[in-house]
């Protein structure tokens, strides 16, 4: 459980810094360069801290991972559906083996009527 709360926690938490640094870019960008004085650009921020962070990121790691979380939480899925098929499945049983009980014991109790009603007769 720990192993799929931890990646969705950290998708939701980026997500949100996301949506408040997209918020927020439209006012930084109209940041006159002259009021930045010796300091970098919002833009050639940005760009030093993707650069770095895409120096740093072994996408190949990071896909590896997704795709061994994804196959626990779809083998997990996938057992979970088996379990419900198979109480379907016996349930299914018992009402056929009942519904072939009644039937054959309703069966039963008319032919004994007919018998009956025979002898009377």
């Amino acid at each position: 459980m720990l192993n799929i709360l931890l990646p969705i926690l950290f998708f939701v938490s980026l997500a949100g810094a996301l949506y408040i640094i997209l918020r927020k870019f439209p006012v930084l960008a109209n940041i006159p360069v002259e009021s930045i004085e010796n300091r970098e650009t919002f833009f050639a921020f940005l760009k030093r801290v993707f650069l770095s962070i895409f120096s740093y990121v072994h996408f190949k790691k990071i896909k590896i991972y997704f795709l061994v979380v994804l196959d626990k939480i779809l083998v997990r899925f996938r057992s979970s559906i088996l379990k419900v098929h198979k109480t379907i499945e016996t349930l299914s049983e018992d009402i056929k083996q009942k519904s072939h009980q009644e039937k054959w014991e309703h069966q039963w109790f008319l032919h004994k009527e007919k018998d009956k009603n025979k002898k009377e007769k």
